[in-house]
């Protein structure tokens, strides 16, 4: 087994800190031992500057999306608001030297708040797609693991496994998150079948939570997603065993700036460039799938130490 030292950007154990580099800030320090992964998630958040002098950054985001962003709920206020998408937008502010302002709404209503120039960017798991990229300013890509390389359907666990390939879902009625990729790829592989794909739902929850009802029949999904709505349902979701077919372009996120935004949009292609140069995304799309509970540290690869083993 070949050991390979993995840059993490938190705590992904209750016993470890894998913080050995990141964003030029004391945050780059490393410090074992902390009490559990929230607390040293605060400690490296706490790491980014607060104190810009170039003005205020105000975000855009989705908070029903884990691990890119979720409420922790044993929190309050803007700090009960974590994941991907929460350092990330700290990362870009620092990088700015400016002061970040949160700002959690609906999907949909993260995408208006662009357009109307209420924020100044939202960064809430946002995919490619055409009609994105002809209403706003879209930033480089940023890579977030196998949140949008893989795109799935759920189901309640007693139809786990049964529904493997676009014509079993005949007759069925399948819910997704209205202006989202899954709404695209739900209408080219379903648009022209006997298949109800006129639930549309504004936020996760409420989607989630119709599924368990039996509203709908099933739920399309990001997979990282997915895996988190399925690892706090209490073994009653699961996986049908489809994945749509994603086409390249859309399997990484960008941020949303308003159209003819391209001063900031330079700045925040910039800092994306530095943090993919640096490695940064894969440390902390790992950390906060554990902060989510969608993964462990053995699923992720990691041995006691902090070290990613490969073959």
């Amino acid at each position: 087994m070949k050991k390979m030292s993995k840059i993490l950007c938190m705590l992904l154990s209750f016993a470890m800190l894998l913080s050995l580099a990141a964003c030029g800030s004391s945050a780059s320090t490393a410090a074992k031992g902390e009490a559990n992964l929230a607390a040293a998630y605060d400690k490296y958040l706490a790491g980014f500057s607060t104190n810009g002098t170039n003005g205020t950054l105000t975000v855009a985001l989705s908070p029903d999306f884990a691990p890119m962003e979720f409420y922790d709920v044993a929190k309050s206020g803007d700090a009960a608001i974590v994941g991907f998408d929460v350092l990330l937008a700290n990362y870009l502010a620092q990088e700015l030297d400016m002061n970040l302002v949160l700002k959690p709404m609906s999907f949909d209503a993260c995408q208006a708040a662009v357009q109307t120039g209420n924020v100044d960017i939202a960064i809430s798991g946002f995919s490619w797609t055409y009609e994105r990229s002809q209403n706003y300013e879209l930033s480089d890509w940023y890579v977030a693991g196998d949140n949008e390389t893989e795109q799935s359907i759920i189901c309640l666990k007693e139809n786990e496994g049964k529904f493997t390939k676009p014509e079993d879902f005949v007759g069925a009625k399948i819910g997704y998150q209205g202006a989202s990729l899954q709404q695209v790829l739900v209408e080219e592989t379903f648009g022209e079948m006997d298949v109800d794909i006129s639930n549309v739902f504004s936020d996760l929850g409420t989607a989630v939570e119709a599924l368990k009802a039996k509203q709908i029949d099933f739920l399309a999904v990001a997979h990282g997603n997915g895996e988190s709505i399925i690892a706090s349902a209490s073994d009653s979701i699961a996986f049908t065993g489809f994945d749509f077919e994603v086409d390249e372009i859309y399997k990484n996120n960008v941020c949303l700036l308003q159209k003819g935004n391209t001063e900031l949009l330079e700045k925040v292609n910039a800092a994306l460039a530095k943090a993919l140069e640096n490695d940064y995304y894969s440390g902390w799309y790992d950390a906060c799938k554990v902060y989510a509970g969608v993964s462990t540290l053995d699923e992720l690869g990691f041995d006691d130490e902090g070290n990613k083993i490969t073959e």
